[in-house]
């Protein structure tokens, strides 16, 4: 029995003892009043009756009619005139009155007196012994109507003492689920600071639970620092905070054998004769202009989404642009820019920088081999040249905004969209779900088109959570259709849209039996908009479905603030899973991961796994789920 019912039985007993407790003290103090007052009303009417028959000289006929006349028959039941020897010398009786009061009460109360009696004498001569009863109905009455009335009254203050009580035990629900909800968000690792009660044990409960909740926080943004420790370590370059060599191809790699690829550019940027700018400037000078050189190719992936960045060894950069028709403009720019930060700090330094148009899906080793050859002709052609070739006819995509809007207007409009379907398996192969990413056929008759070819400029055009509602319908048909749990991706920009969040859930509350078979990507982005994302989360959790986190691993200190938001699994970006049976330091930040997510009680699973052997050490680790060209086809 909860605590909460306790309190209320508790309530409601003493209520009741309380209540009945006070009418039968009232009953009974008020019964013997009465009965006091019909003693003392008998024994002062026999006074004076038998005064009244003192007076008549003995004479039986004057004493008995004057008893009759003075003595009201709706008062007394009895009188009787008793000789010294106990022969009656008259007695008159009148019926006995019935109390108006229910019979379990007369019975209970059974107001019995004790007649009055006085002497009755002629002069010194005494005549007998008056004893006379009264009606005792009346005072049955007088006790029925006060126990009402009583009642009602004691009822009021029960009612007006059970409403106090109630708000009363309200406020104690509240602050105990509170305590509960705080408590069971420690259990899940997510990390509740109340606000203390007034009520003294509550709040030193709630003290306790903040303090441990601010401990356990503290371990795991300890842990999540380290993670991103190890993550620098490991991908980064120490010199220029730019990825190492290993993991910009891995990361290059994906980003071009993507179904979505349709067209990037890659540029190499060459700082020449490294060895002898040392010499010059020292090594301390040199560095300060390699992290210069660094800080101008960063910021292309700060405005371009989809770009990369890396350092491949001493003075060799990459520049991967997720575009076609950039490589040129962008190449110049780069010479541009670098030359004049160059002539500040050594005037005889100078670069080469060699691009490469990639127009169709390609593998990391070739595009770079082909950059790399543009590079050497850049270099070829004498300081801050540049170079860039092609690697064939690229794409003919629609030309200006408007027709985007109008190509991705129809293709929803007509419902011309459908869901590609790839398996994400536990160890022993059974499958979780199906990533399902949407493909939209932009013309009548033509080719469905990937989200990478048509995302970013839905985003731009407002059109995007018109897409996530039509990807969330598919899905939810196909469940419907074989059981089959699916996974679609809403993006951080559907998120900030109005409404957007009831409408998902007004269609998940209708398709309610396929829901429970739903699982939601978002990006790491949508921590953009906290306040929604916990709407979301809250909302469509309740209808059963599952949502995480997708393409996680650069920002692993956020790890433990999004986890917070209550993501039921968090998807790791195959970059950082790419070379687990080969590089030990990868497999150290894999299971650094493994181990903080566990505490956070999450599922864990990898994303684009190309490896056998990446996915073997996957399993040992302890990863739930993991996708890719690995695994087997849906």
């Amino acid at each position: 029995m909860s605590m909460i019912r306790q309190i209320w039985l508790m309530l409601v007993g003493v209520l009741l003892v309380a209540l009945a407790g006070s009418v039968l003290t009232h009953t009974l103090v008020a019964r013997q009043t009465l009965s006091s007052e019909l003693q003392s009303r008998n024994a002062t009417d026999a006074t004076m009756l038998a005064l009244a028959l003192s007076q008549q000289q003995g004479d039986v006929a004057r004493m008995q009619a004057l008893a009759t006349l003075q003595v009201d028959s709706s008062h007394y039941r009895r009188l009787r005139l008793l000789r010294d020897d106990g022969s009656p010398v008259f007695e008159r009786e009148w019926p006995e009155r019935h109390s108006t009061a229910p019979p379990w009460f007369q019975r209970w109360v059974a107001v019995t007196v004790q007649p009055g009696l006085a002497q009755v004498s002629d002069g010194a001569r005494p005549i007998g012994r008056l004893q006379l009863w009264s009606q005792a109905d009346w005072a049955v009455d007088a006790l029925w109507v006060g126990l009402l009335r009583m009642a009602g009254w004691l009822g009021a203050l029960g009612l007006a003492a059970g409403s106090i009580a109630a708000l009363a035990v309200r406020a104690w629900r509240r602050l105990l689920e509170a305590a509960v909800t705080q408590a069971q968000a420690l259990q899940e690792r997510r990390f509740i600071i109340a606000d203390e009660p007034r009520v003294p044990e509550l709040r030193r409960l709630t003290r306790s639970m903040n303090a441990l909740g601010r401990r356990l926080q503290a371990v795991f943004e300890q842990q999540a620092a380290k993670l991103e420790e190890l993550r620098e370590q490991a991908y980064t370059d120490a010199v220029t905070g730019l990825m190492q060599r290993r993991h910009f191809v891995a990361r290059l790699g994906a980003a071009l054998g993507a179904e979505s690829q349709r067209g990037a550019s890659l540029l190499l940027v060459r700082l020449r004769d490294l060895q002898a700018m040392n010499r010059r400037i020292g090594h301390a000078s040199t560095d300060r202009l390699l992290a210069a050189l660094a800080q101008v190719l960063q910021s292309y992936p700060q405005h371009v989404q989809g770009a990369l960045t890396g350092r491949l060894n001493g003075g060799d950069f990459a520049l991967y642009l997720p575009a076609m028709g950039l490589a040129e403009e962008t190449a110049r720019s780069l010479r541009d820019a670098l030359r004049a930060a160059l002539a500040t700090v050594d005037p005889e330094a100078s670069l080469a920088v060699g691009g490469a148009e990639l127009p169709s899906p390609c593998a990391a080793a070739a595009a770079l081999a082909l950059a790399d050859g543009a590079l050497a002709q850049a270099e070829l052609d004498g300081a801050f040249a540049w170079c860039v070739v092609s690697a064939g006819p690229s794409d003919s995509p629609p030309s200006g905004e408007g027709e985007w809007q109008a190509q991705l207007a129809g293709a929803l409009r007509f419902g011309r969209g459908r869901l590609a379907e790839y398996p994400t398996r536990n160890a022993q192969g059974q499958l979780l779900h199906l990533d399902c990413p949407m493909h939209l056929q932009l013309q009548a008759e033509g080719a469905f088109e990937p989200a990478a070819r048509w995302l970013a400029r839905a985003v731009r055009c407002r059109l995007v959570d018109q897409a996530d509602l039509m990807a969330l319908d598919l899905a939810l048909r196909a469940i419907a259709a074989d059981g089959r749990p699916r996974c679609v991706h809403v993006a951080a920009a559907s998120l900030a849209q109005e409404g957007f969040i009831a409408e998902v859930q007004r269609r998940l509350e209708a398709a309610a039996p396929a829901a429970a078979g739903l699982w939601i990507d978002l990006a790491e982005g949508a921590a953009q908009h906290p306040r929604r994302l916990r709407e979301a989360i809250a909302a469509w959790q309740g209808l059963g479905v599952r949502v995480g986190l997708e393409h996680t691993g650069e920002r692993l200190g956020e790890l433990s603030r999004l986890h917070a938001l209550g993501v039921d699994y968090i998807k790791i970006d195959g970059a950082f899973v790419q070379g687990l049976a080969t590089q030990p330091e990868v497999r150290e930040l894999a299971r650094g991961l493994v181990t903080l997510l566990r505490g956070m009680q999450v599922q864990i699973l990898a994303e684009a796994v190309r490896d056998e052997a990446d996915l073997a050490v996957l399993w040992t680790l302890g990863f739930d789920g993991a996708t890719g060209p690995v695994l087997r086809p849906a």
